[in-house]
């Protein structure tokens, strides 16, 4: 009688772990190409040349500097050229950036996307810039859930930085309802307009993180 409860039990046991296996998050090779996240509201995919025009139009003047430290001409040729860079990094591993498109529009309003930190892009710090009419929405929300889901799935990232100007209180809001906990204040940290200002530290881990809403994704191979 023990002997056949421990061979239902082990077979039990053996049913399950192609489910355990299942549960686990499929890694891409993002360098080659980055997933497609979407949801019922919007898309957001690796930017390409043909969203400058968009992307220069929808976005205030300053936001490219909060992207790159030499941020490019405001033209569609200069767009492009970050454009180009931010795909250069990606290949190389450094940058994952993403524009977010609402499905009602196909246009593009806003670039989200990180840089590594480390060798193995295992920490990232994050960045955001979105057109005005669009910040406080639940689309920056919305967004935010789909890349940290990417971030601490597909691209097996463990911790995610964002360094928010503390007077942004926007901003500060959007990442405290996104679950990330304020570690510190940066003081003097970030230089604008010839002035330095403090800075909010923000960070969620992947033990942190439980992404409840549906995520999908394209298959990257």
């Amino acid at each position: 009688m023990a002997k056949a409860q421990t061979t239902a039990q082990t077979a039990t046991t053996r049913a399950r772990l192609p489910d355990a296996a299942a549960a686990e998050p499929v890694r891409t090779n993002w360098r080659e190409a980055l997933p497609v996240l979407s949801s019922g509201a919007l898309t957001l995919r690796e930017p390409v040349a043909g969203d400058a025009l968009a992307l220069l139009t929808a976005l205030p003047e300053d936001a490219f500097a909060q992207i790159v430290a030499d941020p490019p001409a405001a033209s569609v040729a200069g767009i492009e050229l970050l454009i180009e860079q931010l795909q250069a990094g990606r290949c190389a591993g450094t940058t994952a950036c993403w524009v977010i498109v609402p499905a009602d529009t196909g246009v593009p309003v806003g670039i989200l996307g990180v840089r590594s930190m480390d060798h193995a892009c295992s920490m990232v710090e994050g960045f955001a810039v979105m057109a005005d009419e669009f910040r406080g929405t639940s689309i920056f929300q919305t967004a935010g859930r789909l890349v940290l889901g990417c971030l601490f799935g597909q691209l097996g990232v463990h911790r995610a930085e964002f360094r928010i100007d503390v007077r942004n209180g926007r901003a500060n809001g959007a990442l405290r309802k996104l679950g990330a906990t304020q570690e510190g204040l940066l003081r003097r940290a970030r230089a604008t307009d010839g002035e330095f200002h403090d800075q909010v530290l923000w960070a969620i881990v992947a033990t942190d993180w439980n992404d409840t809403p549906a995520v999908h994704t394209s298959s990257v191979h």
